[in-house]
């Protein structure tokens, strides 16, 4: 760093040590996080001044001064907040300033020191009820990066959305599930997104056999009437013999399926039902038979974590076979 551009960045400091007395001068009331921003700043600038390390500018560079309206050049284009309520007017107290930089090594002062601070409230003067407010016209309004880019807050005690409340774009956590506010025209629509209870995207596929009980095609055989059996549609099966031509046909992670099971070389009159797998009480029939029959039918089932169904057989005195064949699922 030569002497021009630490004699720049010392008169910076001195600019920023002269707003830091004014703001602390009459505003009894400021809040101690704003006077503790600014003192972080001057310390901070005083030491890019001394050590003359990371936050060189360029010898070309005009000193800046972002507490000013001379600050919204393209060196440090600052947006200011004043103390109660937004203004596009630069005067008065300020709550908070944010730079932009298109300087990603950070050889601009004024990048380094950027920092930002955003409250709402409606009760305030001109209060606002949006902490922070970002559009664009061509392009992406607001991009976020990090490890954890965007957490939104759990509010427990507040329960889940009503249709007598919500902003049509609104989010709203409760408990872990995630809701969307779809309209607000009327009654207000919600979408529940995510949750441990709730299927999310529906994937078609292009049908796939993932059980056939007949013994030729690696089955145990007809289920007899009052019997049950537990089967895997994980994997995607040969038709003819059984054998596994697709593992993981159905994902892990899959919380029902779409399917058709098919009742054949059936056996007086009966039923089947279909369950996630392990629950063996009936409370609807999947498919109906009567002696003879081969029958079809589509339905949608809830899976197990470990994607298994269980088959319940029902009816008069009756036995059948059961192909499983699935068209989509949802993770």
């Amino acid at each position: 760093m030569d002497h021009n551009e630490l004699d720049q960045l010392k008169a910076e400091l001195q600019r920023m040590q002269a707003r830091l007395e004014h703001l602390e001068g009459p505003a009894a009331d400021e809040p101690v996080s704003r006077r503790n921003m600014l003192r972080g700043i001057g310390a901070a600038a005083a030491g890019a001044a001394v050590g003359g390390l990371a936050f060189a500018r360029p010898a070309a560079a005009a000193p800046i001064d972002m507490f000013t309206e001379s600050s919204h050049t393209a060196q440090a284009p600052t947006e200011i907040v004043t103390g109660n309520s937004y203004s596009a007017s630069l005067g008065g107290d300020f709550m908070g300033a944010f730079s932009v930089t298109t300087d990603p090594d950070f050889t601009n002062i004024n990048a380094a020191l950027s920092c930002i601070s955003a409250y709402a409230d409606s009760s305030l003067g001109g209060g606002q009820t949006i902490g922070l407010f970002s559009a664009s016209t061509a392009g992406i309004g607001a991009k976020l990066d990090g490890p954890v880019p965007l957490k939104l807050t759990d509010n427990t005690n507040s329960g889940p959305p009503t249709q007598s409340a919500g902003d049509t774009g609104q989010f709203k956590v409760d408990d872990g599930d995630l809701w969307f506010c779809v309209t607000d025209t009327g009654t207000k629509r919600w979408r529940k997104l995510t949750g441990t209870t709730a299927a999310g995207a529906f994937h078609a596929v292009t049908p796939g056999r993932v059980h056939d009980s007949r013994p030729g095609n690696g089955g145990a055989g007809p289920l007899v009437t009052g019997l049950n059996r537990t089967i895997s549609v994980a994997n995607r099966i040969n038709p003819t013999g059984g054998a596994v031509v697709e593992s993981n046909f159905v994902p892990a992670g899959a919380s029902a399926v779409t399917l058709n099971i098919t009742a054949v070389t059936t056996v007086g009159n009966g039923y089947f039902a279909v369950n996630p797998g392990g629950n063996t009480t009936v409370g609807a029939s999947a498919i109906n038979w009567t002696a003879g029959q081969t029958v079809a039918n589509g339905i949608v089932c809830a899976l197990n974590t470990t994607r298994q169904l269980t088959i319940i057989a029902g009816g008069s005195v009756t036995s059948s076979n059961f192909i499983i064949d699935i068209t989509g699922y949802y993770l």
